[in-house]
């Protein structure tokens, strides 16, 4: 007769990553992704163009040039002058600086402000998760550029309203994605275990939830910051941010779109930085979400 083979037993083997190694896998996808590379280089130049803009710029932003009002692109001015003879090159590399300091402020206010209600909600429930969402969606019920409209309105037209404005507007959306990230990691066994030992919410919040939601956080932060720059620029294009004489794109896009057809340089080249820098925005944001992705092979 046939002797029965004996199987061993498979014993089920689980893998542990720290977060060093989440890190590190993290950099060497990033690495990897040609797309996310080139975002990050053409953004880091596009930073160090607006920290080094008063050396960069031909000429001051506001120097007048009385004889070449609505010149065409030349080898004086590359970019053209506008209606009151300014040079646009100059002015469009201040508006770097100005564009991108008053989106990235915004975005910090989302940012704290959006991940405190999103993880209080999550860990405390009950009815303090249920009035204060309640309230996200009601906020949610209007496009974001809606309600910096109402906000602009009522704090007065200026780029630091406005810099209020557009972070507020987008703290029910940031919030509510952190809020859905932080319940998953609510119902895992590991929070239960913190509580069983009598560990401080405090301590649960800073050494559990954040590092666990800090991939979600770098994702949706990157995609927040092209948002605040549309709306930004929007904002200064109906005259409620940005105020005359300051260098910022939805301002020059604004004093261009009156001259399309005598000076079409005014509106293209702040409309096509506008639209470059928040693609560039987009891509990165869209590659940072395919690393963090758990669902991603890549």
């Amino acid at each position: 007769m046939r002797k029965l083979e004996t199987y061993k037993p498979i014993q089920a083997r689980v893998t542990y990553k720290s977060p060093l190694k989440i890190k590190s896998d993290s950099l060497q996808k990033l690495s990897r992704d040609k797309r996310a590379i080139v975002c990050i280089f053409f953004l880091f130049i596009v930073f160090i163009i607006g920290i080094f803009s008063p050396l960069l710029a031909p000429h001051n932003p506001e120097e007048l040039f009385y004889e070449s009002i609505l010149e065409a692109p030349s080898k004086e001015h590359l970019l053209g002058t506008d209606a009151i003879g300014r040079d646009v090159l100059s002015r469009l590399i201040y508006g770097v600086r100005v564009t991108l300091t008053v989106s990235l402020m915004a975005v910090t206010i989302t940012f704290f402000i959006g991940t405190l209600i999103g993880l209080i909600c999550a860990y405390v429930g009950g009815w303090v998760d249920n009035v204060l969402m309640r309230i996200m969606d009601i906020l949610l019920a209007l496009p974001s550029i809606i309600l910096a409209l109402a906000i602009v309105a009522v704090l007065g037209p200026s780029l630091t309203n406005a810099m209020i404005a557009v972070g507020i507007a987008s703290i029910p959306g940031f919030a509510r994605i952190i809020r859905g990230a932080a319940i998953t990691i609510k119902s895992s066994g590991f929070v239960e275990a913190s509580r069983s030992i009598g560990s401080s919410h405090s301590w649960i919040l800073r050494r559990q939830f954040l590092p666990n939601v800090t991939g979600i956080l770098l994702v949706y932060t990157t995609l927040f910051i092209g948002v605040a720059i549309l709306d930004t620029a929007a904002l200064s294009f109906i005259g409620l941010g940005a105020q005359p004489p300051t260098p910022e794109w939805g301002t020059m896009l604004s004093e261009g779109k009156n001259y399309m057809l005598d000076a079409w340089w005014l509106a293209t080249f702040p409309g096509l930085a506008i639209t470059i820098v928040v693609f560039a925005v987009n891509f990165l944001g869209d590659a940072l979400r395919d690393i963090f992705d758990p669902k991603s092979s890549r």
